[in-house]
């Protein structure tokens, strides 16, 4: 979990979102209409049509202190503050991204979910963590003025906006695919993907496959790009021949690697990865390292006696230990332990592909920030010389490799 001091970038929010456009605000938010004249603010997109009632009810926990309420989620204005009762099951960061390359200082600011597609088990609750102000966690419904997007019988949730080190958790009951806004920067293309269960090809709704309208006058898809430019340049002179420059939510939803099949088999898609499907934006990666893409933290080998496994960046297998605590951010090996056994130490846990375990860190009491999967601290064994050995299972009955969720494999080496 993050305080709310951790990853405020110096200067990062200081310049109100008016004065990123290059063209006149009066005519844009006309042009738009009032919905998308809050979606620019502080607060929700009201609904755009008259057909559906939009709930403005305030976002608050559940009924009791360890509760998720079902449509207001459970929200607190600092992460250190979730109860120990609401252990989340996977977390995602709401960033704001503004350029940094000198030789592109135009392109514009990018608003976006971090993972922006994960896939998660019924019942999974996700803590949506806000790294920048202004955020919500809205679900496409008609309650809030849209085509819906979440599976039937699913209220039309939403977090309150968030600030930054805040956070809003929720619980997917439902198996199916939820597709998720940010109501103040939806129109800047603020959207993600939550896959909840093994779904089967059958089992996709058709809302996948497509966003509300189309790409032709007069139904345009609702906040597509089309839909943006047509609406800035039909309706003031002043905006005529206007290009949209930012994100949409079509682009992100229509981009394969939001593909629900996709997310399912990869467990965690990073916004990198999705604008890099987007072809306008594909060379402009924010903070986009190759090295973070060859090299996960962890990442699947696959084992002759105990089939897939979990392995370090080096493809050297990784255990964890029974004397340890499932989700308690602790180690209990330390000094001649820790020199047989040696932590797993990163300053980020990133996935490799199929690797569906939850993966976050904690800071060790040698300072060392050491990794973790499905809550268990990971480590190497010291006797194993190279990929494929797995000298370290069942050592003293303690010591065990890893399944790919993260699930530790109890059975021990045949002779």
């Amino acid at each position: 979990m993050r305080s709310p001091e951790t990853e405020r970038p110096d200067d990062s929010f200081d310049e109100p979102i008016t004065d990123w456009f290059d063209f006149e605000r009066r005519p844009l938010l006309k042009s738009l209409g009032a919905g998308v004249a809050l979606s620019l603010g502080s607060g929700l997109a009201t609904a755009r049509g008259d057909d559906h009632a939009v709930s403005t009810a305030p976002a608050t926990g559940g009924s009791d202190a360890g509760g998720i309420d079902p449509q207001y989620g459970f929200a607190v204005p600092d992460v250190e503050e979730i109860p120990e009762s609401l252990v989340p099951d996977h977390e995602v960061e709401l960033h704001t991204e503004e350029p940094e390359d000198p030789e592109n200082p135009d392109r514009p600011p990018f608003f976006h979910f971090d993972p922006v597609g994960i896939h998660v088990s019924a019942g999974d609750v996700v803590q949506f963590t806000s790294l920048s102000p202004d955020h919500t966690i809205t679900a496409y419904h008609p309650a809030q003025g849209f085509q819906q997007r979440v599976p039937d019988g699913v209220p039309p949730f939403s977090s309150p906006v968030l600030t930054i080190g805040s956070a809003w958790l929720y619980e997917f009951t439902e198996p199916g695919v939820y597709d998720v806004y940010c109501g103040p920067h939806h129109v800047l293309g603020m959207s993600m993907r939550i896959v909840v269960g093994d779904l089967a090809a059958d089992d996709l709704p058709e809302y996948a496959d497509t966003f509300e309208g189309s790409d032709e006058p007069p139904l345009l898809a609702p906040f597509s790009k089309a839909f943006l430019e047509h609406e800035l340049n039909a309706t003031t002179e002043g905006n005529e021949d206007c290009e949209w420059a930012w994100l949409t939510p079509q682009e992100i939803l229509d981009a394969p690697a939001l593909d629900p099949a996709t997310v399912r088999d990869r467990g965690t898609v990073p916004f990198a990865d999705v604008l890099a499907d987007i072809d306008r934006f594909a060379d402009e990666l924010p903070d986009h390292d190759e090295a973070d893409e060859t090299a996960p933290t962890v990442q699947i080998r696959d084992h002759a006696e105990y089939g897939e496994i979990l392995v370090d960046s080096d493809e050297m297998t990784l255990y964890m230990f029974d004397q340890d605590t499932q989700g308690a951010a602790e180690s209990a090996c330390y000094d001649d332990c820790a020199d047989a056994w040696p932590p797993l130490t990163a300053d980020a846990a990133v996935a490799g592909d199929d690797v569906t375990a939850d993966l976050r860190t904690f800071e060790r009491e040698t300072g060392e920030t050491q990794v973790t999967a499905n809550g268990w601290p990971l480590y190497l064994f010291a006797r194993d010389d190279a990929p494929g050995d797995v000298r370290g299972q069942g050592s003293n009955g303690v010591w065990w490799v890893l399944g790919p969720d993260g699930t530790p494999i109890r059975s021990e080496p045949n002779d």
